[in-house]
C-alpha cells in the first residue's frame, strides 16, 4: 500500500510540474524593434520590401525563439540570438540569397523547375524542400548527401 501512494505521489508531482512548465511557455506578440539585431538584419536583407504580418517571441522553460510571419505567408523562425533556424514558404518559392551558395547551384543545376520552399537548419545539416515534392539533405558546408524519401 505504501508504495501505491508513493506512486501516486509521485505521478501527481509530475503533473503539476508539467503543467507549470507549460504555463511558464508563452508566444508574445512583439514588434520588429524586439527582435535581436541579427534577426532584424536578416528580414531587411532577405526580405527586403515583404510586409510583416506578425512576429511571435516564444519563451519556454529553457529556451527563447522567434517566429516572424509575412502577408505572403513566407515563415522565418529564429533562435535567441537572431540566427534563422528555418525559412518556410508554405508551398512558395522563398529567397535564395542568404542560402549557402552550393545548395543553389545544386537546385538550379540538377531541378531547373523546382523552386526552393522551405529550408531547415539542423545541427550537422540543411534540409531542403522543392516545389516538386522532394526534400533534399546537404552537410553544414553544402554539399549533397541526399534526396529524402
Amino acid at each position: 500500500m505504501k508504495n501505491v501512494k508513493l506512486l501516486l505521489v509521485s505521478v501527481l508531482m509530475s503533473g503539476t510540474l508539467m503543467n507549470s512548465q507549460s504555463a511558464m511557455a508563452q508566444d508574445v506578440v512583439i514588434t520588429k524593434t524586439e527582435l535581436p539585431k541579427k534577426a532584424s538584419t536578416f528580414i531587411d536583407t532577405h526580405f527586403k520590401g515583404k510586409e510583416v504580418s506578425l512576429i511571435e517571441k516564444d519563451k519556454d522553460f529553457l529556451s527563447t525563439s522567434y517566429k516572424v510571419k509575412f502577408v505572403d505567408n513566407i515563415e522565418v523562425e529564429f533562435d535567441k540570438s537572431g540566427e534563422w533556424d528555418e525559412v518556410d514558404g508554405n508551398k512558395s518559392a522563398i529567397p535564395t540569397s542568404f542560402i549557402l551558395k552550393p545548395i543553389v547551384t545544386y537546385v538550379n543545376s540538377n531541378y531547373k523547375e523546382a523552386t526552393i520552399t522551405k529550408i531547415e537548419k539542423e545541427t550537422r545539416r540543411f534540409e531542403v524542400k522543392l516545389s516538386n515534392g522532394l526534400e533534399l539533405e546537404f552537410s553544414k558546408d553544402g554539399k549533397f548527401k541526399k534526396i529524402d524519401e
